[in-house]
């Protein structure tokens, strides 16, 4: 049962996570909408990404995702109360831990379960009525929680800011714990610019680290982002690290495809930087 609970978690958790990292960054064709936005005002968009590049983004955005063992059991109310202390004396876990937990009681209350998803379940083991009772055992869980629900971005911005590499990544895929839901034009620019500039801090963290998933994620934030200037030479480094530093889970590109749109001299650049990305965090 804890299996079968803990797998529904997190595939719960990834479609979340990986929609709110397509949401925040990337632009492309298909409109995505908060809160009922129309098209006309749309300001977040997904990317026309190719298959193998989107599972690999997919893998990447599981690995970070608050799963089952990241998600404290009990009432919402009483582990906020319990861990809390701690996340602002310093423990960036028990912070990651409040956030996962309310973050959990979000998307339930924000997320219907379709048939689709269902059906999804079906074939993974998952029926209908361990479905349904982990979704009453999470109502429970999260009554009363309601506004707690709100400040979940609270405590994701302690877990990332004391440096924790989950919350790190979760900063930057999930723009509406931090701004709230509605239009990106609507919002304070000052406070989008502030999330956008400790989004890319964060990543850059990462990437110091070795981290292919952040190299990839800011090279689609360098070639696509409808929230910070385009670097067309950094977008195709980035992506070129990525591959260099894990080349069994990110797919490669043809070299032309990579660097459409670059001058012979941009795409010298582009390999210069990658270089030095590569030996930045990995030595070599």
């Amino acid at each position: 049962m804890r299996n079968s609970i803990g797998f529904l978690s997190l595939v719960l958790g990834i479609l979340v996570v990986v929609a709110a990292i397509w949401q925040v960054f990337f632009a492309g064709n298909e409109s995505l909408h908060i809160n009922g936005a129309d098209g006309a005002q749309r300001v977040l968009a997904l990317p026309a990404v190719d298959s193998a590049e989107s599972a690999a983004a997919s893998r990447r955005a599981s690995s970070r995702t608050p799963g089952f063992d990241d998600v404290p059991a009990g009432r919402a109310i009483d582990i906020v109360e319990r861990l809390g202390v701690s996340a602002k004396r310093g423990d960036a876990d028990a912070a990651f831990r409040i956030y996962a937990k309310l973050s959990r009681c979000f998307d339930h209350a924000s997320h219907e379960v379709t048939e689709q998803i269902r059906a999804a379940y079906r074939s993974a083991g998952v029926g209908d009525e361990e479905l349904d009772r982990a979704g009453r055992r999470l109502r429970d869980d999260c009554q009363g929680a309601e506004q707690l629900v709100a400040s979940r971005g609270e405590w994701l911005e302690l877990a990332a800011g004391q440096g924790d590499p989950e919350g790190m990544m979760l900063y930057a895929a999930d723009p509406a714990a931090i701004l709230g839901d509605g239009l990106i034009s609507e919002m304070d620019p000052e406070r989008v610019a502030d999330y956008v500039e400790r989004s890319v801090a964060f990543m850059d963290g990462l990437v110091d680290q070795g981290d292919p998933g952040a190299m990839l994620a800011l090279s689609i934030m360098y070639g696509a982002s409808e929230l910070m200037p385009h670097d067309r030479v950094r977008s195709a480094a980035y992506r070129l690290a990525a591959e260099r530093v894990a080349p069994l889970e990110v797919p490669s590109k043809p070299i032309g495809l990579a660097m459409t749109g670059l001058t012979v001299s941009q795409q010298e650049e582009a390999h210069a930087v990658a270089q030095e990305i590569v030996s930045r965090c990995c030595g070599h």
